[in-house]
């Protein structure tokens, strides 16, 4: 499993992966969007960007502009689902990670199965769909999220 970033007990509402702070971007971290108190018919937490790797080497996020990376497009949200386009970032770390580039690949994210642990919400699961060029073989994939004493992990 790959572990993420500790997650303040405020900022756990909704979906777990949501609050990763982006280390590859140039930008400063950003952080869920709030829109009330969660509960089973709020997970309000939507993430801009999913860092899945401790180095920030590979995430999703927007589509990359002239300055910036983009913010995920959440198109649905509720107490089911989540349904976000946007981009998976891969880093081919050479000469090193620092250094390396990023090649990107449009996906579609889908985040289901939701929920209630202590008191808060949260999607356990992160379908991953590629809609045009991919980097391996597989068109889909599906990650379990689990969360551990103050950690959560995908994989």
């Amino acid at each position: 499993m790959r572990a993420l970033s500790r997650i303040g007990a405020g900022a756990a509402a909704g979906i777990v992966i949501a609050v990763i702070a982006t280390a590859a971007l140039a930008a400063p971290p950003t952080f869920p969007q709030y829109s009330g108190p969660a509960s089973k018919n709020n997970p309000v937490a939507k993430p801009t960007e999913i860092v899945y790797t401790g180095d920030g080497s590979e995430f999703f996020a927007g589509k990359k502009g002239a300055k910036k990376i983009g913010k995920l497009n959440w198109t649905k949200w509720n107490s089911t689902e989540g349904i976000a386009t946007g981009y998976q970032y891969i880093d081919n770390c050479s000469p090193s990670c620092a250094a390396g580039k990023f090649a990107q690949y449009p996906i579609t994210l889908k985040a289901f199965r939701l929920r209630e642990e202590s008191k808060y919400h949260f999607f356990t699961r992160l379908k991953v769909t590629y809609t045009g060029k991919k980097p391996g073989h597989q068109r889909s994939f599906t990650w379990k999220v689990s969360y551990s004493r103050g950690f959560f992990q995908i994989g």
